[in-house]
């Protein structure tokens, strides 16, 4: 059986790996150093099975043979032999070549190493390597088995064979894609999505609309499904302000991370994850 590597347990790390599980016959092999976090992990996994079934979308049977796929492990070389790895950890650059070094070492040549990144440069990712040309980004999002969209990102050194073959494994996936050809920071979505987050942001800091305001104008006037700050949310506004801070290295004052967005962070306000940010998000029951 085909195997994919996914490093790294989280929410989109999560999300990558039922997908692969749901749509493919294939062994997927999520890493993460923490037991705690893969145990989490799983049990996400778990839960999406289950309202599946609950949903008529699967049956039983069916469900528990795509669980039987995923297997979790705290040890990085388990992904040896894996035609493609999928690294989804936090958006920190030293971070990710870290990961990347790592899996150069464990990996064959003809293994291709993607990262998830939402706008960090893949080329300095791609140059922790010995072989940049099978490194690319995939950027999904979130929830991952559910949105319809992958944006693959070239980088400096990346090769067509190695484009070709990630687009073949998102349409296997059910997955439209689109493909920045350049590795400019934030990429297509992520670059024009922060325009809009910080529009928002800065209409929240100068008293132009509450909060929940803003947010209810973008959905009902946009027709989207949720509004800047609940998105934020989501996301994680620890990611967003690395993505911020990102953008703002490369294009300057226009990108500057809102004062707003620092405050919640360092309050520890990190969205939905952290159980408040922008709202606050009660446990259940």
């Amino acid at each position: 059986m085909e195997k994919i590597g996914i490093i790294g347990s989280g929410l989109m790390g999560t999300g990558i790996a039922y997908a692969l599980a749901t749509r493919m016959e294939v062994e997927v092999v999520v890493v993460d150093t923490s037991e705690q976090a893969l145990k989490k992990s799983r049990a996400s996994a778990e839960g999406f099975a289950n309202r599946a079934v609950e949903k008529g979308q699967a049956t039983k049977e069916e469900a528990a043979s795509w669980m039987q796929r995923i297997r979790h492990s705290t040890q990085m070389g388990d992904v040896k032999g894996a035609s493609f790895v999928i690294e989804a950890v936090f958006e920190d650059l030293e971070l990710k070549r870290k990961v990347f070094a790592e899996l150069e070492a464990i990996c064959g040549e003809e293994t291709i190493l993607a990262s998830n990144t939402t706008g960090l440069p893949l080329t300095q990712i791609a140059a922790s390597t010995r072989h940049p040309q099978r490194v690319i980004g995939m950027h999904f999002f979130s929830p991952a088995h559910v949105m319809k969209l992958v944006e693959i990102i070239r980088g400096y050194a990346t090769d067509a064979a190695t484009v070709s073959k990630t687009k073949e494994l998102c349409a296997r996936l059910g997955k439209e894609t689109i493909v920045a050809e350049k590795d400019y920071p934030g990429f297509i979505t992520t670059r024009i999505l922060s325009g809009m987050l910080d529009a928002a942001l800065r209409c929240y800091e100068q008293g132009v609309g509450s909060m929940e305001d803003i947010d209810k104008g973008c959905k009902f006037a946009y027709n989207h499904p949720m509004g800047p700050f609940e998105l934020m949310d989501m996301i994680g506004l620890d990611t967003t302000l690395k993505v911020f801070e990102s953008l703002y290295e490369a294009f300057g004052e226009r990108f500057q991370p809102s004062p707003v967005l620092r405050q919640v962070v360092a309050a520890g306000r990190l969205g939905r994850k952290s159980g408040a940010g922008f709202y606050d998000y009660p446990k259940k029951g």
